[in-house]
């Protein structure tokens, strides 16, 4: 049972891929809803969601990819 370091490798990118869209966000999503109030838009908010997803997304196949190195048949 040995562990495959290049898929290893490739999945803590995702995993660390995902920290700037964390952190990316709910900056973007403050900003959003502070736009919807003053002057009724939404694409910052759209975007914050968007950006939020993606980075649960990463983080969920980065895992994934990381266990499946790590305990391959």
């Amino acid at each position: 049972m040995s562990t495959d370091k290049n898929e290893f490798k490739r999945g803590l990118k995702y995993v660390f891929g995902a920290i700037p869209l964390f952190v990316l966000a709910p900056v973007i999503l403050n900003i959003g809803f502070s736009a919807l109030k003053k002057d009724n838009t939404s694409i910052f908010l759209i975007i914050g969601i968007i950006a939020a997803f993606a980075g649960i997304l990463l983080v969920f196949k980065g895992i994934k990819i990381t266990l499946a190195a790590l305990f391959n048949k």
